[in-house]
């Protein structure tokens, strides 16, 4: 989604906080490369109507780097009846702003965030609802925004990517684990995975030994943009896959209940008969093991 609109409600007693803080909004938005364009019209009776247009990359950084710079903390800090404006004004818009934005807006930790009490790195609003899709979510736009370097984005990365699989395959905190090939391999049996994936992983642990060694260095950003392209697909499919685990039943037309059956044989009733195909390694359509 690139550009939206939205009809937000305040006090109408803070009209003017509102335009403050919209202002600022304004600000901050003309200052991307593909500049965020924000515009307001005040209704009346404490009701604004808000325009935003720009690119995804832009809109959504603008909102994830306000809380990963603090920029709605430093705002807060400016204001002179603080906890009425942050109450009345900056929560209430702000929380509109990212609940119809992302499919994780994890408002219920904003007024935190701007009261300084949670780290900027915690609680981000984003996409992904599993952990390790949300630690890479926020690592890619701290990169993004070039707050870390392009070493520290693959080095942390990697972190990631070998917690994700040793938590999968119920490796205890502190147990020695088998070398990264043997892991992958393990985990590649268990879980969905395609060819691309799996070159990714290899290739993020091979250049993160690299670079511990100072045997590389990383120029190529559109490189790093692919791949971590490739991944948010994946964190964002894995998200699919595990809330359609909790799925047990599914309904006929008519309102029948039926059990889910596990991938692993297809049936077919043919008058009265039972016909059972052996179902191929992964499925076709959503790529699930057998």
């Amino acid at each position: 989604m690139a550009g939206y609109d939205q009809k937000i409600k305040i006090k109408a007693a803070f009209e003017k906080d509102g335009r403050n803080f919209f202002s600022f909004l304004q600000k901050v938005g003309k200052k991307y490369e593909r500049p965020v364009k924000i515009k307001y019209r005040y209704l009346g009776c404490g009701y604004f109507y808000v325009v935003i247009n720009g690119g995804s990359r832009g809109i959504d950084a603008l909102f994830q780097e306000l809380i990963l710079n603090r920029g709605l903390y430093y705002y807060a800090c400016t204001l002179t009846n603080k906890q009425k404006i942050i109450s009345s004004v900056v929560l209430p818009i702000y929380k509109n702003l990212i609940d119809c934005r992302f499919s994780n807006p994890q408002s219920r930790f904003i007024r935190k965030h701007i009261l300084g009490k949670y780290s900027q790195k915690d609680f981000i609003p984003g996409d992904i609802k599993n952990s390790h899709g949300q630690l890479f979510e926020v690592l890619f736009r701290r990169w993004d925004l070039k707050i870390i370097s392009n070493k520290d984005y693959i080095i942390e990365l990697d972190v990631i990517l070998t917690d994700l699989m040793l938590n999968k395959l119920n490796y205890k905190k502190g147990e020695r684990s088998e070398e990264f090939c043997k892991v992958l391999e393990s985990f590649e049996k268990l879980y969905i995975f395609d060819e691309e994936i799996i070159t990714i992983f290899q290739k993020i642990h091979e250049k993160r030994t690299k670079l511990l060694h100072r045997q590389e260095v990383i120029k190529d950003e559109d490189y790093l943009y692919e791949i971590s392209t490739h991944l948010f697909r994946y964190f964002e499919y894995l998200d699919e896959f595990e809330e359609s685990q909790l799925i047990k039943y599914v309904y006929g037309r008519r309102g029948k209940k039926a059990k889910r059956l596990k991938y692993d044989s297809v049936i077919w009733k043919i008058e009265g008969q039972e016909l059972t195909e052996p179902a191929e390694k992964t499925c076709h359509d959503c790529g699930v093991k057998k």
